[in-house]
């Protein structure tokens, strides 16, 4: 009973101290308030600030504090209280700081409030016996030791730990100084080696290389087209000493009336061996000479050069030009950048760096075999790059592949070549006016300057119509939908949609071709061919030259033929170029370009679309007129590319050239089966109407088309149904009428007879 009375009585303790500090701090709050805002507080408060301001003066801010104090004591329960002591401290720190506040103000004339009556009565005394100064430092000195004791801080403690710090602080900057000195020597003996290892590579003490790489001579090789000539030559002399002489046939299509009912099968071309046509690669002096052997100015190279570094010094970045590669349209400044600057410094001055030197747009990259940066700086006046500078380079001519194509020249003018077969499919993109049909046409040529007809086949969709209609007179046209004769640019969205659907057939027959044969791709299947003297396989290029034209009108039926294509048709020689001036996601999907890992970007309107393309920034600050970027698969950052600019003229004289050798179109079209299949659907449904047509023509004593149409639905069926009708003698049309006479016995007769 005593212990839970005695339990009951430090509970009871314990609440009443924290009503007390409840209490304390309530006061303190209202105190302060009222001493800084009286007339928001009643007239309570403005009687409790009057009075303590008359009475205390400036100190009656420090009674809110000690009330607080209080507080915090009695919340703390395992603080001790000595309430008694800490109040007549309370009083004497307040007393104290009211004397000081009088003083202060009555020594120095300063305008603040003084300490109140209080202050005011008692400073007096302490000026009588101490003086100004002496009764300044008396009452402060006493006012700290008293408001140390009442916050219990120990300032003995407190000095020690001062005195303590202080010392170990002279000792560290002792320590540091008598170092200092000690290195002082060293680095004064190893300040020259310092120099020639930091200073001295970035004083520009040598002009700067200039290296041109551009690889168009010609002195010591012979001439590309007279080496074709001989090969071409040498290929036919071996052809007539191997084959007989075969007498040309001639075939006559005569002309067959064949009832429109009948469906009209697909006639088998009569097989062609273009093995022993010879053909002749076009001759590069067809295409126009461009101006990258034109001697490069070495001084003006020089001068802006030393216009660069001094606009990188100007901006406080420490660098030295160490090459100049110039090109026929770009000319690349490679820097070395001082230890510790950031290759992003450069970059955020771009803008600036492009002004100093007077250019509209430049581009910089690193340079990692140097360990250097590139600066691609416009040339003020550009050179015209052609074709045949390509063309005529020694790495086109050694290139063994059908589908080696001349993409363009490097920024040090030496051509860049590329092969379609390990792409395996290009993607290009670029603004209008940008260089993109273009180098489409560079592509075009490219190849056509490597292969035969019978080697590679093209299938031009152009929705535009206007771009691709030079190319409808050569052999190497390609059409799934159509026999070799009737072979063209593709430019309605509707036909360009069904032959892409047909090309996938096309994949699919060959893919069944091979797995037969028991190889495993186009290259395999054609060595095969080769030894075994069968047929070989053809490349097949497929090249959309606006592909957001045919994405508008038919994008679910587009889209799945091109992924189709895009993810198989490698193995079976069938390579896709779509090429687009809006690189927007709704044209180029995901699915899309998830399988061209080869991109082509020519100027674009924004850095959103440069993404879209690249997956980089960086195409739209390119200059235009065939300045591009090119993405090789597997590479990490796209070449800048200055494409070939290609005339119509040009264009022209290469088609006449391919035209007037008159190289047979052929081509096998789809498996006959298929064809077979489907026209033997169409007449048995046309057979199968013919019944429910009949019982039509009883019932109404009459017959037409338009009444076909509306009771079975469709022109063409309708159509096919008075075909049939007219063939089987039910039906027939007297001349000099246009009125269908009908034989009614034998309607009656055949219904009778199949009519169950």
């Amino acid at each position: 009973m005593a212990k839970q009375t005695k339990k009951q009585l430090e509970e009871y303790k314990k609440s009443k101290r924290l009503l007390l500090g409840c209490i304390c701090c309530a006061i303190s709050f209202f105190l302060l308030y009222a001493l800084i805002s009286a007339s928001d507080t009643g007239i309570v408060g403005e009687a409790l600030s009057s009075i303590m301001f008359s009475s205390f003066g400036a100190s009656s801010y420090i009674i809110p504090i000690f009330l607080f104090w209080f507080g915090i004591l009695y919340f703390i329960t395992s603080t001790i209280l000595r309430t008694r002591i800490d109040l007549v401290l309370a009083v004497v720190s307040v007393t104290l700081s009211s004397i000081l506040f009088s003083l202060i103000k009555s020594i120095f004339n300063l305008k603040f409030q003084d300490g109140g009556w209080l202050g005011n009565t008692l400073y007096p005394f302490f000026l009588k016996f101490f003086g100004n100064w002496g009764s300044i430092a008396i009452v402060g000195i006493c006012f700290i030791f008293f408001i140390a004791v009442f916050f219990r801080i120990s300032l003995f403690k407190l000095a020690k730990y001062i005195v303590k710090s202080t010392i170990e602080d002279i000792k560290q900057w002792y320590e540091y100084r008598k170092a200092k000195k000690q290195e002082k020597p060293n680095i004064v003996q190893n300040r020259s080696k310092k120099e020639q290892e930091e200073e001295t590579p970035f004083e520009q003490t040598e002009k700067p290389r200039i290296i041109d790489s551009r690889q168009n001579k010609k002195d010591d090789k012979e001439d590309f087209v007279q080496e074709q000539m001989k090969a071409a030559r040498t290929e036919e002399q071996k052809k007539i000493q191997v084959q007989q002489p075969q007498e040309e046939k001639k075939i006559e299509q005569e002309p067959k009336q064949e009832p429109i009912a009948e469906p009209k099968p697909i006639v088998k071309q009569e097989k062609i061996d273009t093995k022993t046509f010879s053909y002749t690669l076009p001759p590069v002096t067809l295409l126009r000479e461009g101006s990258l052997n034109t001697q490069i100015n070495e001084s003006e190279l020089q001068e802006r050069a030393e216009a660069l570094r001094e606009a990188l010094k100007s901006f406080r970045i420490d660098a030295v030009v160490q090459d100049i590669i110039p090109g026929p349209v770009i000319t690349r400044y490679d820097i070395v950048l001082a230890p510790g600057t950031k290759m992003q410094s450069v970059m955020n001055i771009m803008d600036d760096i492009s002004l100093a030197m007077k250019t509209a747009a430049i581009r910089i990259e690193p340079v990692p075999e140097k360990s250097a940066v590139g600066i691609e700086i416009p040339n003020p006046k550009p050179s015209m790059v052609s074709l045949r500078d390509i063309i005529d380079t020694k790495e086109f001519k050694d290139s063994k592949s059908l589908l080696t194509l001349a993409v363009g020249t490097k920024t040090d003018g030496s051509g860049y070549i590329s092969n379609l077969a390990k792409m395996p499919h290009l993607l290009i993109a670029g603004a209008t006016g940008s260089g993109k049909s273009v180098g489409v046409h560079n592509i075009i040529l490219s190849i056509l300057y490597k292969a035969r007809p019978d080697e590679v086949k093209f299938m031009l969709i152009d929705p535009k119509r206007v771009e691709m209609t030079a190319y409808k007179q050569i052999p190497h046209l390609y059409n799934p939908c159509c026999m070799a004769d009737d072979a063209d640019v593709i430019t309605r969205p509707n036909e360009a949609s069904d032959a892409l659907k047909k090309l996938v057939k096309v994949m699919e027959e060959r893919y069944e071709k091979y797995a037969s044969n028991m190889v495993r791709n186009i290259e395999d299947y054609n060595a095969k061919m080769v030894a075994e003297g069968g047929d070989k396989d053809y490349y097949i290029i497929v090249i959309i030259d606006e592909l957001a034209d045919l994405m508008m009108v038919a994008s679910k039926e587009i889209e799945d033929s091109i992924q189709r294509l895009a993810q198989m048709a490698r193995a079976v020689g069938i390579h896709l170029i779509l090429a687009t001036q809006r690189p927007t996601v709704n044209v180029i999907t995901g699915t899309i370009k998830a399988n061209f890992p080869a991109r082509q970007s020519f100027q674009t309107v924004s850095a959103v679309d440069s993404k879209v393309i690249l997956d980089t920034i960086g195409a739209e600050s390119l200059i235009g007129k065939g300045d591009m970027l090119f993405l090789p698969p597997s590479e990490p950052r796209p070449v800048r590319l200055q494409g070939a600019f290609v005339s119509s003229k040009e264009i022209e004289q290469v088609v006449k050239f391919i035209a007037d050798q008159d190289f047979p179109k052929f081509y096998e079209p789809l498996v006959h089966e298929v064809s077979q299949a489907a026209a033997a659907t169409a007449a048995d449904k046309a057979e199968k109407d013919l019944i429910p047509a009949l019982k039509l023509i009883l019932e109404r004593r009459r017959i037409s088309q338009d009444l076909l149409k509306a009771q079975f639905g469709g022109s063409a069926r309708a159509t096919n149904i008075l075909s049939v009708l007219e063939v089987r003698g039910f039906i027939h049309k007297p001349e000099g009428t246009n009125r269908w006479e009908i034989n009614y016995n034998l309607v009656e007769d055949y219904l009778r007879i199949n009519d169950n």
